[in-house]
């Protein structure tokens, strides 16, 4: 054992040491902006959270060296809940690493866990080495279809405007829409963060636009998730049925084409009612990309149930899926 590790002292952080754990991720990730990290401590990133849902390891001097948060997320299908603790924000002082800190740090988190009942854990990482010795297993997901634009659809005229996502000050009917016909496996979300997720890393930024058929219980969001000159994506869509997803698909393909003068747009999952051939983007250079990077643990659940919800993810047939951060 390192000797420095003979005065480490691992425990949660509590509320009053909230200010150490925000100060160690500016450290590590660099600043993000106001308000970024101190989401993890409201219902913004973990809508159940509870104090002393962040564990660290403490110096003898009562410095914070090293942090790992749990999320507390529901997972929704049919009519089964299934509590996930997301692993967020796993960083350690870089004159402390590589001593072990991390994995006991982890470790603790999966105790953590199976005491209070979760059911299963997700987390996204660039290391996926560092968490498979502990049990959490890789999940191959869909990144994104890069999808082309043919002129055919791209001349639709509809007359729904798309409003900035900054412009909307009720988000009720919109959690309704996401909430009524959950896809396999959703993530429940409260209704006053609707649109933390679908501006991205730069969430506070004006890149997000949105087209809502009130009438028809549907909307559509497009944006730029890495910043004015990244790619343009279509968000997310919920829908009531396969017509009002149709019609909201082909709506927001247009309006890529005259926002941003873009002949081709970033779709991150597979439609949930109609299919790409349906919409005519079967055959017009769809590319797909995967990311390994994606893993899930099983806490408490029998093996069979434990693997259908991974199949869930892996399977684009299946459904569900992972809106682009919404697991961070």
């Amino acid at each position: 054992m390192h000797e420095s590790q003979l005065s480490i002292i691992y425990r949660p952080v509590i509320k009053s040491e909230q200010a150490k754990a925000l100060e160690l991720w500016q450290t590590v990730f660099g600043p993000k902006g106001d308000g970024y990290f101190e989401r993890y401590f409201l219902p913004t990133a973990s809508p159940n959270y509870r104090d002393g849902d962040s564990l660290g390891a403490w110096s003898a001097d009562n410095l914070l060296v090293s942090v790992v948060h749990i999320r507390r997320i529901t997972l929704r299908s049919d009519e089964e809940t299934f509590l996930c603790g997301v692993v967020s924000n796993m960083a350690t002082l870089a004159e402390f690493r590589n001593q072990g800190l991390s994995w006991r740090l982890l470790a603790l988190a999966i105790e953590k866990m199976e005491q209070e009942d979760f059911d299963l854990s997700i987390l996204g990482t660039g290391r996926s080495n560092h968490y498979l010795p502990l049990g959490w297993e890789p999940i191959t997901v869909r990144v994104n279809y890069v999808i082309n634009i043919p002129d055919r659809l791209s001349s639709s005229n509809y007359e729904v405007p798309w409003v900035s996502v900054s412009s909307i000050t009720s988000y009720d009917q919109l959690h309704e829409f996401y909430s009524l016909y959950p896809r396999s496996y959703q993530f429940d979300r409260d209704s006053s963060i609707m649109f933390e997720h679908w501006i991205g890393w730069h969430w506070q930024e004006d890149l997000a636009y949105i087209c809502v058929l009130p009438n028809e219980r549907g909307y559509a969001v497009i944006s730029q998730p890495d910043g004015k000159h990244g790619d343009v994506c279509i968000s997310e869509w919920r829908a009531v049925d396969i017509d009002v997803e149709t019609k909201l698909l082909r709506m927001a393909a247009t309006e890529v084409r005259r926002r941003y003068r873009r002949n081709n747009f970033l779709l991150y999952t597979l439609p949930q009612y109609t299919s790409l051939m349906s919409l005519g983007w079967d055959d017009i250079g769809l590319i797909s990309e995967q990311n390994d990077d994606i893993m899930i643990r099983n806490i408490r659940l029998a093996d069979d149930l434990f693997k259908n919800i991974k199949a869930a993810f892996e399977n684009e047939n299946e459904k569900a899926t992972i809106w682009p951060g919404e697991y961070f």
